[in-house]
């Protein structure tokens, strides 16, 4: 079942048959194996989200794209957990077909996902100049502290309807995440 339509792609929730392709994705979009190795690393374990690896499938069935929301660790000022939150990343687009709308098809689908599931914020680590068009802003600027001192410009969150400002704390990714 195709989740979003949308850049001459359909976006959808991973399938086994598509780990190597995933990797390859990954692999080409970053110049190297680290977030295809995170991807494999999250996949099926405790921080994995059901539906939440999502790939884009151009018209003749190969994957150009991918994008992964797992669970993070929101921990109070206390140290305890505040609740487990959805963390965005790695977001990769084969190189000939970025600047098409893949990316953006696999974030709008990404959000849906979060808002349909009652999800109250997404997490990243981003491009200051790609991610806010989505409506993600600096993090800390509303509570939600970097793992490490991150730029504010790259550390953003997304509220979505379930938002409650109380929330805040340190976000931390999951172990799978080199320098979490």
């Amino acid at each position: 079942m195709n989740i979003w339509q949308e850049a001459a792609v359909s976006i959808r929730a991973e399938r086994p048959g598509d780990v190597d392709a995933i990797r390859g994705v990954n692999d080409a979009a970053f110049g190297g194996p680290v977030e295809g190795r995170i991807v494999d690393d999250i996949r099926g374990a405790e921080r994995w989200i059901d539906g939440g690896s999502l790939v884009a499938e151009a018209a003749d069935g190969s994957i150009v794209g991918h994008l992964l929301l797992s669970e993070g660790d929101l921990i109070g000022d206390d140290g305890r957990l505040v609740r487990r939150i959805w963390m965005v990343g790695p977001v990769a687009v084969l190189p000939d077909r970025q600047r098409q709308g893949v990316g953006s098809a696999l974030m709008n689908a990404a959000i849906a996902i979060a808002r349909e599931r009652g999800e109250p914020l997404l997490v990243l680590l981003g491009h200051a100049s790609y991610y806010p068009r989505f409506g993600f802003e600096p993090a800390r600027s509303i509570g939600i502290e970097a793992p490490r001192p991150w730029q504010d410009a790259n550390w953003m969150a997304l509220r979505l309807p379930a938002w409650n400002p109380a929330l805040r704390g340190v976000a931390h990714f999951p172990p799978a995440f080199p320098d979490n």
